[in-house]
């Protein structure tokens, strides 16, 4: 089952362009989740952008599993044998998320968006290649 309209479904020919695109798809989504929550406690409830980074990472991990393990990488692999795995990599990503989010505002003193949009660039290769080759990586 497909995240991607038949339209654009129907003109990829490589599985790893089609797997991509869901990637990206799902990952828009997430992180969409997390944006708001870190506008939401910056600009609303007045705490800090890692606070607030931090809840919608976690958010978004929930969206991202479920999404990426059907739809992305189409796995069968159960969730007891998944689960382990990409606890491990969302640690080390919500991590990064944050260590990298504070050194960007705090040493190189730019903007909170800012700084998160290159968090999320840096965060997702991460991400991306731990969950392709050992999260949803079939047996």
């Amino acid at each position: 089952m497909s995240l991607l309209p038949r339209c654009i479904e129907s003109k990829i020919e490589s599985q790893l362009h089609r797997e991509m695109l869901h990637y990206l798809w799902v990952g828009a989504l997430a992180t969409a989740s997390q944006y708001i929550l870190l506008i939401l406690c910056v600009e609303v409830f007045h705490s800090s952008a890692v606070l607030g980074s931090s809840l919608g990472y976690l958010l978004g991990g929930v969206i991202s599993y479920s999404l990426n393990r059907k739809h992305t990488f189409e796995s069968e692999k159960k969730h007891s044998k998944a689960i382990a795995p990409f606890i491990l990599v969302f640690i080390v990503a919500f991590l990064m998320n944050a260590i990298l989010l504070h050194v960007f505002q705090v040493f190189l003193t730019l903007p909170y968006f800012l700084a998160q949009m290159i968090t999320t660039i840096l965060v997702l290769i991460w991400n991306y290649s731990a969950n392709k080759f050992w999260t949803f990586k079939e047996d």
